[in-house]
């Protein structure tokens, strides 16, 4: 991944922390409130629990986005968690977050155990 490639990610990871962090913030959506009908008690909870869920993406999506920024610090962006191969431009694209590469990730998902890591090469002396 080239330098340029690596600042652009970085800039959409920033703006994607700043927009979810803006949804996270919106936490007056949960409050409950009394209502006197029981259509109005049964709306009012349904917009409740939407706006848990969405609180909740959000976190989980801020999570993501700081460990991608971390691993970016340390120099890891692009390698996947399991594997250690590099995780695809295409993957990284479409989810700049991403911290497996498509295989393993489709391993997660079907509960499958992912690739077995690169064994590392011995240092020449």
């Amino acid at each position: 991944m080239t330098k340029s490639q690596a600042k652009s990610f970085r800039n959409i990871l920033e703006a994607n922390l700043i927009e979810l962090g803006g949804r996270a913030l919106r936490r007056d959506a949960i409050a409950v409130e009394t209502a006197a009908d029981d259509l109005d008690r049964t709306l009012r909870a349904s917009e409740r629990d939407l706006a848990v869920h969405t609180l909740e993406a959000a976190s989980v999506g801020i999570r993501a986005i700081r460990a991608a920024l971390q691993r970016m610090d340390d120099g890891t962006f692009g390698i996947c968690l399991e594997c250690d191969d590099e995780i695809s431009l295409k993957r990284l694209t479409a989810l700049p977050a991403a911290s497996l590469c498509i295989e393993c990730q489709e391993a997660a998902d079907s509960g499958r155990e992912a690739r077995p890591r690169r064994m590392a090469l011995p240092m020449a002396a």
